[in-house]
């Protein structure tokens, strides 16, 4: 079956890269193959699943016009989708676990379908992590290529250039000078502390973590995720209909790095520091929240804190205000050089570079911290 696959892939599609892998998706019985167009989409997706969709290239099953947008970066991923569903799994590990299940495949619009695809576990759990939705176009030489779900779902977004800042509004929300004079100002006063370049950006504001969901190719998710930003596409999202979300600018600000991401301890820490842990809560206010959510564990340690084997059930606030108050002793110790020399360095070499920042011992260090933590609020 494994070489009938790959046969028929390679000659479909002419160019396409299949190395050992054998997806075969099921099929309900809404995607009526007896008529030509869909058949020939089930094809195209199936032969997409089998083509290294968790790898970073110019697949040649999807839309050449994603490619300059999508792949800026090396572990950028074509399908949106693929940067959640795939992180830490390559694509047969998470298959085996998580099988496809193509729901229905419909046209919308001439020469253009939806692919609607669930992805969960095989009984008795039945765990579904995911609905994805993909597009499928027919392209300029009448063949049809994949393309993200964002491509059509915000064509009617109304988009604002507000200085360095091109708000997206889903439907329903409307643009508020105010608030987004107060994101520029905010983004202006982290870029002068720092004397980082401010890049332009693009900011999607959304009203639910649906919404959210539907511009990385989720029409159901498991993450519920609140907000993000992507340094490699220049972009930040929000569910909270705001304009103006400082956690997430100061990810955006800070520079790309050549390679790989500041210890998450860091990077979320910086964010917290300076524009708290999430949306509309400060640093302050956390930093009260964390000592009272401390007590309830035993043994509680900064190296513990960092490994995260000390950590709230559904939020990661107690790392992210540790890591605020590692970042805000270390500007205070050595100002703007400190805090780069914590956002260039990374998990296996993090311990090192807090010794050189303080003068003193790791274990020490931490000790400081906790006894920050502890004292937060009395």
């Amino acid at each position: 079956m494994k070489y009938l696959l790959l046969f028929f892939c390679i000659v479909y599609f002419k160019t396409a890269v299949i190395i050992g892998q054998n997806i075969d998706p099921l099929f309900s019985a809404r995607v009526d193959t007896s008529k030509s167009e869909i058949r020939e989409i089930s094809k195209l997706f199936k032969c997409y699943l089998n083509s290294r969709p968790d790898s970073a290239y110019q697949n040649p099953n999807w839309n050449q016009l994603d490619y300059d947008k999508y792949l800026r970066q090396e572990d950028n991923k074509l399908d949106l989708s693929g940067n959640f569903i795939f992180f830490g799994l390559n694509a047969q590990q998470f298959f085996d676990y998580y099988k496809p299940f193509v729901l229905q495949i419909d046209s919308i619009e001439s020469n253009l379908y939806e692919i609607k695809t669930l992805y969960a576990t095989e009984q008795p759990e039945r765990e579904v992590i995911a609905i994805t939705m993909h597009h499928a176009r027919r392209d300029q030489s009448g063949d049809f290529k994949l393309e993200n779900y964002r491509n059509y779902y915000t064509r009617n977004w109304k988009r604002v250039q507000h200085e360095f800042i091109e708000y997206v509004l889903a439907p329903g929300i409307e643009f508020n000078k105010d608030e987004a004079n107060k994101a520029v100002s905010f983004c202006k006063y982290v870029a002068n502390k720092f004397d980082i370049q401010i890049l332009p950006f693009t900011y999607y504001v959304t009203s639910n973590t649906n919404e959210l969901g539907r511009l990385f190719n989720f029409d159901y998710w498991l993450f519920g995720i609140t907000g993000l930003s992507s340094l490699d596409l220049r972009e930040v999202y929000t569910t909270y209909q705001n304009l103006n979300f400082p956690h997430e600018f100061v990810h955006i600000l800070f520079p790309l790095r050549s390679k790989g991401f500041a210890p998450k301890m860091v990077n979320e820490g910086l964010a917290t520091w300076l524009g708290g842990p999430a949306f509309n809560q400060t640093f302050e206010e956390a930093l009260e929240n964390v000592r009272a959510d401390l007590i309830k564990f035993n043994n509680v340690t900064f190296e513990r804190i960092r490994n995260q084997e000390i950590r709230n059930s559904y939020d990661s606030n107690i790392l992210y205000v540790t890591g605020a108050v590692l970042c805000k002793l270390a500007y205070e110790k050595g100002g703007k050089n400190a805090i780069m020399q914590l956002w260039n360095s990374d998990d296996s070499n993090l311990n090192k570079t807090m010794e050189s920042i303080f003068n003193k011992p790791y274990d020490k260090i931490g000790a400081d911290i906790m006894n920050i933590l502890k004292q937060a609020g009395k």
